[in-house]
């Protein structure tokens, strides 16, 4: 006898099993969406160096008229492409002679470092992210992948542990 016949025998897949189908479905749903949580809440914003802490009593700002784009290009090196500010680079000094309209300045010799104070972040697209909450930018970039790695390992040690305890 087969589970078909087994199954009509028992007066077939009735609203019971239809009820305990979708039940069981439920969390399933639920986990798949869990899964993907990650591509949401780890995006990488736009992002570039923070100027440094103390830049405008130390450079003295106050008699200058320079806005912030302007005080950024000073700060923070163009990227490859020169169509937008590197993201893990700024120079060592400002480079004032660049915001001149008829600057002919070589910006591959001038002196570069990390992001020693941090990024700022684009918050137009995102407001807070993974990555711009513990700055996993740059040299750090790889731990992005860790969050979902860690997760699927809490996954799979919850699986084996409250799959056994659940038979």
């Amino acid at each position: 006898m087969g589970f078909a016949e087994l199954l009509e025998e028992a007066g077939g897949f009735g609203r019971y099993q239809w009820l305990h189908v979708t039940l069981i479905s439920l969390p399933g749903l639920m986990m798949a969406s869990q899964n993907l949580l990650n591509n949401f809440v780890s995006g990488s914003p736009a992002h570039h160096c923070s100027l440094p802490t103390n830049h405008s009593s130390r450079y003295n700002l106050s008699h200058y008229q320079v806005d912030e784009e302007q005080l950024l290009r000073a700060f923070i090196p163009m990227d490859s492409s020169g169509s937008r500010l590197d993201r893990c680079r700024r120079f060592v000094e400002p480079q004032w002679q660049l915001l001149a309209a008829n600057s002919s300045a070589n910006v591959s010799q001038i002196p570069t470092e990390g992001c020693l104070d941090g990024w700022t972040y684009d918050r137009s697209e995102f407001l807070s992210t993974t990555v711009s909450e513990w700055d996993l930018v740059c040299g750090l970039r790889p731990l992005k992948q860790m969050i979902q790695t860690i997760y699927m390992g809490g996954v799979l040690t919850g699986a084996i542990v409250y799959g056994g305890l659940s038979d």
